[in-house]
């Protein structure tokens, strides 16, 4: 069959035409996920910078105005000791009351939203972050408060013991480590339970529900922050090995850095952690 030379033609300019959209597209779709991933680039760098300046300079500043800075400066000027030295630098990051605590998770989950809403280029990541400040402010705070309180009623209970008994038996040191431990356990439990629940209901109430939306879901990596509370169970454990673990890991001087963490998961989160996946 004689193929028409119009008609022919017309085909050829078709499919060259099509070719040439194809490539356009494609090339497009390049360019975007180039913008997409540079924007998601500079958003973490943003935001770690952010989270570690906004948690730890709090706790800094607060250990140098009680005397840590100038014991890191007699330190580094009378002593050899590289030991010493590192000590003393641990010091000034060393979190040892709940205002420090507060002013931590406060300070590096703020400026972590806040550099994360600032450089990221997409609007629709912005309620994102929000809600995953109110979870991460709430996950770390509320275990920290019920582990305090619980502290705090343990500790009455133990000087009614000691006044009663005069010394403290071995039995009574046991039932009180049992304690210590269980409310440890309850309390890390309970409060994040408790956390995302709460952060949940807070972020469906004051901010926009969007389309195939989801609950924020507890994930392992939660616990991370909780790890100074878990290694106190070494502390009551009666195993020799665990004891020495939780010796040697002062974790009061690395919570600054896991309550960064907390902020530069609320200031990198995006629209798509918070959706259902097909």
């Amino acid at each position: 069959m004689k193929i028409n030379p119009i008609s022919g033609g017309a085909f050829k300019s078709f499919y060259s035409k099509r070719e040439q959209l194809e490539k356009k597209v494609q090339l497009s779709a390049d360019i975007n996920n180039k913008k997409r991933k540079e924007n998601e680039n500079n958003v973490k760098k943003a935001v770690l910078a952010a989270s570690l300046i906004g948690a730890i300079a709090p706790v800094v500043v607060s250990n140098v105005m009680k005397g840590r800075g100038a014991e890191l400066i007699d330190t580094f000027k009378n002593s050899s000791s590289i030991k010493e030295k590192a000590k003393s630098i641990g010091n000034i990051f060393e979190v040892k009351n709940f205002s420090q605590i507060l002013m931590s998770t406060t300070g590096g989950i703020l400026a972590s939203v806040a550099a994360g809403v600032k450089t990221d280029k997409n609007p629709e990541n912005k309620n994102a972050k929000y809600k995953e400040g109110v979870f991460e402010f709430l996950n770390t705070m509320t275990p920290t408060v019920l582990v305090a309180l619980g502290e705090s009623l343990i500790g009455k209970h133990e000087d009614k013991l000691k006044a009663a008994a005069g010394k403290l038996k071995d039995s009574d040191n046991n039932k009180i480590k049992l304690m210590r431990a269980g409310l440890i356990i309850g309390a890390v439990a309970g409060g994040m339970f408790v956390a995302n629940k709460t952060s949940n209901k807070i972020n469906e109430e004051c901010f926009k529900k969007e389309e195939n939306e989801k609950k924020r879901e507890f994930k392992i990596s939660d616990c991370f922050v909780h790890l100074d509370d878990l290694i106190g169970l070494f502390v009551l454990s009666k195993s020799p090995a665990l004891n020495a673990v939780a010796n040697k890991v002062q974790m009061d001087k690395v919570l600054p850095f896991l309550y960064a963490k907390t902020g530069y998961e609320a200031g990198t989160s995006t629209k798509e952690d918070f959706c259902k996946k097909d």
